[in-house]
């Protein structure tokens, strides 16, 4: 495996701290199914990823591949409020992220900063 997840249940929210590298959209929907699955697990609705370390090197159309198939398999009717804190190399293609699934009616943010993801999580 290129990346690795460590996931600590907070009171308020489910932590997820990813590391490494992806590099094509079927291991990054990999990625985001196994952070669905451990909320399902846990029962949390929040999700604070920190993906300080964790480098994205896909392209424009893994990122739309990416939102579009969790389009269709309902990904926004789970009901998951979803932080992220980006790296500051994947800030380009985080952003395009953020704004692919949002589109999608998913609840997903990105951030620099641990305070301000915490508060927009927990609102």
């Amino acid at each position: 495996m290129m990346y690795s997840q460590a996931f600590t249940e907070k009171k308020e929210y489910l932590l997820c701290v990813s590391d490494g590298t992806v590099a094509d959209v079927e291991h990054f929907i990999e990625w985001a199914m196994s952070l669905v699955s451990k909320a399902k697990e846990t029962g949390y609705s929040r999700l604070l990823i920190d993906n300080r370390t964790f480098v994205l090197e896909l392209s424009s159309l893994d990122v739309i591949t990416f939102a579009k198939y969790l389009e269709d398999m309902g990904a926004a009717t789970f009901g998951l409020r979803l932080a992220a804190l980006t790296s500051p190399m994947n800030v380009e293609i985080s952003r395009l992220v953020e704004t692919s699934l949002t589109n999608r009616s998913a609840s997903y943010k990105i951030f620099q900063s641990l305070a301000e993801a915490k508060e927009w999580l927990v609102v």
